[in-house]
């Protein structure tokens, strides 16, 4: 009689049969293997909390998703309605100002932490063999974050959004021989209008979003493929005969770091931890922590809202978003020549390349960044000159 009551116990009734629904799952797709994998797998043990920009990359991404989910249930891609479709959200909507400032500081504080990112794997060169696809698709995603800040800078249609819809589609024109084709494709027209609207939504919501997402893919593939490279400190010897004891780390390393390819030296970090739960709990910190201040600054600032677009108007002061503002500078301090701007031009995508083909352009195994001074103070130079530049556009706009 207790055997049969226990069988008709009610957390038995349920239990069960979830527990075979979910074996049966299992079997078929492998989830608990995939998840255990996901999990345990072994990562360095100092620079834990660099680590975490990744991840919080990865968050504040699909943030930008699910907020951009909500802004189109009620923003309409035309002329005559995309500014009225937002100010209904900022005036009448008791969650639609806080939801477009979610979309807004999401999208500043993305493009700084992928940069923060992009930083720390420069500085800790984790491009180098094997990880230079990681690098490359990396560099990608963080250009196609900066193409959705700008397209999603379009969207509104008040005066900010059309100045910079006439600027950003007239930088086509100095694409040699096609640049025309491509300013007057963009734009649908000669002039900035309603098609360069309707083009601008297309490649914000769907165009960008695509190859993002299908970039996130791939550097996520390579990323488990080639394991968490960290530093330098990580694979620094401690004992009297290194051979013998990276011999010892690459026979005792966990998956996924790779023992073939590569310098035996960097096969294995002398100390690991598993991603679960160490590891897994600063990703966590830290994204929470993130997406905490986006929440809170989406509450009290919201979005700003310009008045709606006036091709005519003879008032308002163009100012560039404040990623661009750099690049924006430097057209002010250079003189205002057609060849002169083409040169510009030529730099900026010189730069790109630069950035992109890094691995390619570094081929010396040194890991330490004092012992790359060639890559290093090309890079420290252009930063601050970046940073140089934004100050002086900051003084010129805003008069401080």
């Amino acid at each position: 009689m207790n055997a049969f009551r226990t069988l008709l116990h009610p957390s038995r009734v349920v239990t069960v049969p979830l527990r075979n629904a979910y074996r049966w799952f299992d079997e078929r797709t492998g989830i608990t293997q995939l998840v255990h994998k996901g999990l345990y797998e072994a990562v360095p043990h100092s620079g834990g909390w660099a680590y975490t920009l990744g991840s919080a990359t990865l968050v504040l991404i699909l943030l930008q998703l699910f907020s951009g989910i909500f802004l189109l249930l009620d923003y309409v891609p035309s002329v005559e309605e995309a500014w009225q479709s937002l100010h209904f959200l900022q005036a009448q909507d008791a969650f639609g100002n806080w939801v477009r400032g979610l979309h807004l500081w999401g999208a500043y504080t993305l493009i700084l932490v992928i940069g923060l990112h992009a930083l720390r794997t420069f500085l800790s060169a984790s491009y180098k063999r094997p990880r230079e696809l990681n690098w490359m698709s990396g560099a990608l995603l963080f250009f196609l974050v900066l193409g959705l800040a700008i397209t999603g800078a379009m969207l509104p249609w008040d005066n900010a959004a059309y100045w910079t819809a006439t600027v950003v589609t007239n930088i086509l024109h100095y694409f040699p021989l096609i640049g025309d084709g491509l300013r007057q494709l963009w734009r649908g027209g000669t002039f900035v209008g309603p098609i360069t609207l309707t083009r601008t939504f297309a490649l914000h919501v769907w165009v960008l979003p695509f190859v993002l997402f299908a970039f996130i893919g791939a550097h996520l593939y390579l990323l488990r493929r080639h394991g968490e490279f960290g530093a330098w400190v990580n694979y620094n010897t401690e004992t009297d005969d290194p051979d013998k004891e990276i011999g010892e780390r690459i026979r005792n390393a966990e998956p996924p770091y790779p023992t073939k390819r590569i310098e035996r030296r960097y096969a294995a970090p002398k100390r690991t931890v598993d991603f679960f739960p160490d590891q897994l709990f600063k990703d966590t910190a830290v994204s929470v922590g993130l997406v905490a201040i986006i929440f809170i600054a989406g509450l009290i600032f919201g979005a700003t809202l310009d008045e709606p677009a006036d091709s005519a108007t003879l008032t308002y002061v163009p100012t560039p978003e404040w990623f661009y503002l750099p690049l924006d500078q430097f057209l002010v301090l250079t003189p205002h020549d057609p060849l002169i701007a083409v040169g510009i031009f030529v730099i900026v995508l010189a730069g790109a390349a630069a950035f992109f083909l890094l691995p390619f352009l570094d081929r010396s195994r040194e890991r330490r960044p004092t012992r790359r001074p060639e890559v290093l103070v090309p890079a420290l130079f252009m930063i601050f000159a970046v940073i140089f530049l934004a100050v002086l556009g900051v003084n010129r706009l805003y008069n401080l």
